[in-house]
C-alpha cells in the first residue's frame, strides 16, 4: 500500500525536513448529544447534536543526521508551525481535503543524531475538513447539490430588482432569510451564513426576525425572490 508522506500547514511544505510515517485521527469526531426531558415521555428527545474538536498526530522523522543539520531543521519548522491562528493543515492521503488546525506544540525529537524521530500534535476546533471551492449563480428555483458529506454554509451576492425586501428560501426545508430595505437594483446584498451576517452596499444590516441562516446539505432546491444571486462555498467533508 502506499502512503503519500507529504504534509502541508499553513502554506508551508514539511516534507523536505520530515518524513511521515504514521497520522492518527479520529474516524468521525465525538458528538455531544443534547437531550431534552419531556413531562410524562420516556426516555427523552434529541435537541441538539454538536460535534467536539478533533486532535491530529502525525509521526514522523527528522530527515537530518547531523546534530548542526538536525537543530537547523528544527528551528524551520517551529517557525512553520507558529502560527497563532487556525490555518490550513493538509495530511497525506486526504484526497486534496484540509483542515483549520493549529498545532498544539511541545512535540521534541528522540534524539539529535540518526535522523530523530518525533510527533506533532495538532488541534481541529473546527472538525469538519474543506474542501473544493464552489459557485453557482441562483435565479428563480434552482438546484445547488453541496458536495462533500456534511453540511456547508454559502455566502450569497446579489443585486436585488426594485422592491421592499429581498428573500432566499431552502425549498426543501423550508427555511429562508428575508431582508426588507427599500432596493432600487443598484445596491449590492451581501448574506454570510456562516458568520450569520448581512450586509447591504457594505454596511450591516438586520435580517428579519425569523429569518433562519441554513446550511446547504446534500442536493437540494433554493429559490430567490428576485435578480439572479452568486452562491459561494467549500465543500466540506467529515
Amino acid at each position: 500500500m502506499s502512503f503519500d508522506q507529504n504534509i502541508v500547514f499553513n502554506g508551508t511544505d514539511l516534507s523536505p525536513y520530515i518524513l511521515v510515517t504514521d497520522v492518527t485521527r479520529q474516524v468521525v469526531p465525538r458528538r455531544r448529544i443534547t437531550q431534552t426531558q419531556v413531562p410524562g415521555m420516556d426516555g427523552a428527545l434529541v435537541s441538539s447534536v454538536e460535534l467536539d474538536p478533533v486532535e491530529v498526530t502525525v509521526k514522523a522523522c527528522i530527515l537530518r543526521r547531523l546534530m548542526a543539520d538536525v537543530s537547523d531543521a528544527r528551528r524551520t519548522l517551529a517557525a512553520a508551525l507558529s502560527s497563532r491562528e487556525p490555518a490550513p493543515l493538509f495530511l497525506p492521503d486526504e484526497s486534496g481535503t484540509y483542515l483549520m488546525a493549529l498545532y498544539e506544540g511541545g512535540a521534541e525529537p528522540s534524539s539529535l543524531i540518526n535522523v530523530p524521530d518525533l510527533e506533532l500534535v495538532f488541534l481541529a476546533a473546527d472538525p469538519v475538513a474543506y474542501g473544493e471551492h464552489r459557485a453557482q449563480e441562483v435565479s428563480g428555483t434552482t438546484v445547488i447539490d453541496a458536495g462533500g458529506t456534511y453540511q456547508a454554509r454559502p455566502v450569497v451576492t446579489v443585486r436585488p430588482p426594485s422592491g421592499s425586501y429581498w428573500q432566499v428560501t431552502n425549498v426543501d426545508t423550508g427555511e429562508f432569510v428575508r431582508v426588507d430595505a427599500s432596493f432600487n437594483g443598484s445596491q449590492t446584498l451581501v448574506l454570510d451564513f456562516a458568520a450569520r451576517r448581512c450586509t447591504v452596499n457594505g454596511s450591516d444590516h438586520r435580517v428579519d426576525i425569523s429569518s433562519d441562516y441554513f446550511a446547504l446539505d446534500g442536493v437540494q432546491s433554493v429559490m430567490v425572490s428576485g435578480g439572479t444571486a452568486s452562491f459561494e462555498w467549500d465543500e466540506r467533508w467529515l
